[in-house]
């Protein structure tokens, strides 16, 4: 039944696409970060969901009115130039079955963040966009914060499968990226609808719970740093200082021994005194360092192949992932593509910062200048366990990106419009005046 009610509901979405592209973006998000077919039990699991809605959604935005033009803003050139980077890295290195598909997947991915992007012309659509994103992930964080709780903290929490964030070390990264996603949308939520309200709060408090019920070191790490910054952030200090002074201790104590145990590993006293699965990030780091600094194209999307460890490695018998967005950007694309990569960041960061002085002194504007603070504690959170973690192709900090683009390119053209009627409001008084003096 679950089955056949998600196929009619895909299928039953196509028209609808056809009609107003911007479905495609809603529905292409929530496929993107719910994972919904990986839910079912029958056939949906292996239907190609992805490819009848994006096939659907790019065909719907070609043949419509929908804007084709992408904003001339630092982070899209810097994403255009990855882009572009990573086509060439994957043409000059070895290519096979493996580096094809991940080649397929990240430029689907990024072609369908840039199409999403152009059509962010209005706050309504951001937000939309937002609730799905921000809901989509929330489900997770709900399910694994009731699964931590059953299990007192022992049952380690899993992600959606066939997901980007699959893997507990993920999905906890991925739940704490959507937390500030979760505090904005609460903001936007009209009085009336306390339940609502009081919904994401929760949300929000069991997301936390399934990111500490993952057992991921790197997901501690990460919900310290957006947990102090979302403390900078938020206009209600007081507030979120009591509520952190009151849950921590209690949510402290409730962890079992084995994750106490398995957080006291974080900071060692010296590299040798580290478990095996740090041992192994040691050693995939130093390979994907020694490799970019030998290669200028970098490794290519199959970098850390068993040939590279053995030419690269301090240990060349053992092979392990990048675990880490900067190392694998590194092993994969060389400095040149790590640059790339965190330039688009950076950039989004500067936008964020514009935003919030274009914002300051505009009642009308608080909720963009508080959507970019949120976004930026949401980069943070990325930043901070994305080091520990090869998650460098994420749909989900380049939508962030994007949205803080599309935010900041609606705050300029507001603005101009502004100074426009009120250049013409000039004229006018100029123009009146001068017909009252003859």
């Amino acid at each position: 039944m679950r089955d056949i009610i998600l196929f009619l509901l895909i299928i039953g979405a196509v028209p609808f696409i056809f009609k107003r592209p911007f479905i495609g973006v809603l529905m292409w998000c929530w496929i993107a970060y719910m994972v919904p077919h990986r839910l079912a039990w029958g056939f949906m699991q292996h239907f190609p969901v992805a490819s009848v809605i994006g096939g659907t959604f790019l065909l719907a935005y070609l043949f419509s009115k929908e804007p084709k033009k992408l904003p001339v803003a630092m982070p899209v050139v810097f994403m255009v130039l990855l882009n572009i980077w990573m086509i060439i890295t994957f043409s000059v290195n070895v290519k096979d079955s493996h580096t094809i598909m991940m080649l397929d997947k990240v430029l689907k991915i990024q072609l369908f963040t840039l199409v999403i992007l152009a059509m962010f012309t209005t706050k309504q659509r951001i937000e939309a966009a937002l609730w799905v994103v921000g809901l989509s992930i929330a489900f997770y964080g709900m399910k694994g914060g009731i699964y931590t709780i059953q299990t007192g903290g022992s049952g380690r929490v899993w992600g959606p499968t066939g997901g980007f964030f699959y893997g507990n070390n993920e999905l906890a990264l991925t739940l704490l990226v959507n937390l500030p996603i979760l505090y904005y949308l609460r903001t936007r939520v009209p009085a009336k609808y306390s339940w609502l309200k009081w919904l994401l709060v929760a949300a929000m408090a069991l997301s936390v719970l399934a990111a500490l019920g993952t057992q991921s070191r790197g997901g501690l790490v990460a919900c310290i740093c957006v947990a102090a910054f979302l403390w900078l952030k938020s206009p209600h200090k007081l507030v979120l200082l009591l509520a952190f002074c009151l849950s921590v201790p209690v949510v402290y104590q409730f962890m079992p021994d084995t994750w106490h145990d398995r957080m006291a590993t974080i900071i060692e006293p010296d590299r040798e005194s580290y478990d095996g699965s740090v041992q192994g990030r040691f050693n995939a780091w130093e390979m994907s360092y020694n490799l970019a600094k030998d290669r200028v194209f970098g490794g290519g999307f199959n970098g850390f192949k068993p040939t590279h460890f053995l030419l690269y490695a301090p240990n060349p018998n053992r092979v392990d992932g990048a675990h880490s967005i900067y190392f694998q950007m590194v092993g994969h694309h060389g400095f040149i593509g790590l640059a790339l990569f965190l330039g688009i960041f950076m950039f989004t960061w500067f936008s964020a910062n514009n935003i919030i002085k274009m914002a300051a002194k505009d009642p009308d504007q608080q909720w963009a200048s508080l959507l970019a603070r949120m976004l930026q504690c949401s980069l943070i959170a990325f930043a901070s366990g994305g080091a520990f973690l090869g998650l460098a192709y994420f749909d989900l900090p380049y939508h962030l990106a994007i949205t803080i683009v599309a935010v900041e390119q609606l705050l300029k053209k507001q603005r101009a419009a502004v100074a426009a009627e009120q250049k013409a409001a000039r004229r006018s008084d100029a123009v009146t005046q001068g017909a009252y003096s003859k």
